[in-house]
């Protein structure tokens, strides 16, 4: 199955699937919680770098998008593990923020990812909910460069996480 233009890195082996910490490290980011975090911020350029469950893409004419955060409802269940959500919204700020993100998929029943197959998402708020997008529903557009603000502001939460 093909992910809206998914970029794939050129290599001379067959695809290897990884699991997801082994993807992230492979990607260059060091994740918090290794046992449980699915996203993380690339140490030698600040890019967030998301997770995404293959089942949770979504696929329409527009391109594709996938839910990155959303607020629990009130009945959830107190024992969620709240470092972890509020980690991934913080990584959403982030690439909010920055204008982009990388997207890893996680595939099969071991949620594994070929580390060399990335996506380039388009990380928006809407309402309270993070969505990510990329392929046509990400438009043609580059992600911009980061203003000297916003590149202090990145580095100072890259610090601060």
């Amino acid at each position: 199955m093909r992910f809206c233009e998914i970029l794939s890195v050129p290599r001379r082996h067959p695809a290897r699937r990884l699991s997801r910490p082994l993807a992230f490290k492979a990607q260059g980011v060091a994740l918090k919680f290794p046992a449980r975090s699915c996203s993380g911020i690339r140490c030698e350029d600040g890019v967030v770098v998301f997770a995404l469950s293959e089942g949770d893409v979504r696929f329409g004419e527009a391109g594709c998008s996938c839910l990155l955060w959303a607020p629990l409802a009130e009945s959830a269940a107190p024992s969620v593990d709240r470092p972890i959500r509020q980690e991934r919204l913080e990584h959403c700020r982030l690439a909010v923020l920055h204008g982009g993100a990388d997207g890893l998929v996680l595939r099969g029943a071991g949620a594994e990812a070929d580390p060399g197959e990335v996506l380039l998402l388009r990380v928006e708020k809407l309402g309270a909910e993070y969505w990510a997008r990329w392929g046509s529903a990400a438009g043609t557009q580059p992600v911009p460069p980061l203003a000297e603000a916003q590149a202090e502001r990145l580095r100072e939460a890259r610090i601060a996480a």
